[in-house]
């Protein structure tokens, strides 16, 4: 299924989506795009995130949907709820990042949580999904991820493209004790196999936290692996360069440039521009 791109206009945040299932049975992957304004006048904080239900394990679909529905529950109870409940003076002070990161965080932890609830429950067995969150406010993004669903970052006035994220792979922990090289990683057979993800018994005691500094032009790119895992950065880089081409445009190239490489997975992009 093609999810239609959106590509808003004006004064309004240009982004387009795009979720396929390629060439297996069911797409297992989950997005949502959403804002939150939690000072009224304030800029609202967007939130972009996307889960990929584990593959070879049963229900993924309903892991990564289930995973997203419970974190934005989650950030809209912590960033609106507990700050205006039986409050009445409106807050002046925008939400800091330090805060919004911490936000994040029992985020993700609310959401594992509630998958492995639904799980055990069901008797599922072995069941998950990866997450990666992304929260936007003024110039600044703040990023959390459970497994291999990464966030690029491409900044226009330098033409440079840098990983945000690191995989909780067993192919990444091989490449990060440099016991394997990242080309190596690549065709490794844990590439595939999470450390962490969303319903797993354990999570991190401190996961990574990701700040980033936007500029006007600049693209994040939040994808699941079905887009990513065959292309080199450099390759990721060129079509994403290429600046004479409208949002939708990139993003078909690189789907079709994953598909080209030999990807037969789930494929789900967010790429939004900064304004």
């Amino acid at each position: 299924m093609q999810h239609q791109p959106h590509n808003l206009r004006g004064n309004q945040p240009k982004y387009v989506v795009c979720s396929q299932t390629n060439q297996r049975q069911n797409n297992e992957d989950s997005f949502q795009i959403f804002s939150l304004t939690p000072v009224i006048g304030k800029t609202p904080v967007t939130i972009l995130t996307i889960a990929d239900g584990m593959g070879g394990h049963a229900y993924g679909e309903h892991v990564s949907e289930q995973a997203l529905h419970k974190l934005s529950l989650s950030l809209f109870e912590q960033l609106i709820v507990k700050s205006s409940l039986n409050c009445n003076v409106i807050n002046e002070t925008s939400v800091s990042s330090e805060s919004l990161a911490q936000i994040l965080w029992q985020a993700i932890e609310q959401a594992n949580a509630h998958v492995r609830r639904m799980i055990e429950v069901n008797k599922w067995g072995k069941a998950g999904s990866t997450i990666l969150v992304t929260a936007i406010l003024d110039h600044q993004a703040i990023a959390l991820n459970l497994g291999d669903s990464p966030l690029f970052h491409y900044q226009q006035e330098t033409g440079n493209l840098t990983k945000v994220t690191q995989e909780h792979t067993v192919a990444n922990t091989l490449v990060n004790a440099r016991m394997i090289t990242e080309e190596m990683a690549r065709y490794h057979e844990g590439r595939n196999r999470l450390e962490f993800y969303i319903g797993c018994s354990e999570l991190p005691t401190k996961l990574p936290l990701y700040q980033i500094s936007l500029q006007p032009g600049d693209l994040l790119l939040l994808c699941t692996d079905g887009v990513s895992s065959l292309l080199l950065l450099e390759e990721i880089k060129q079509i994403l360069a290429n600046t004479n081409q409208v949002l939708e445009e990139i993003a078909q190239n690189l789907l079709q440039a994953a598909q080209a490489a030999g990807e037969t997975d789930n494929q789900t992009l967010i790429l939004w521009q900064v304004d």
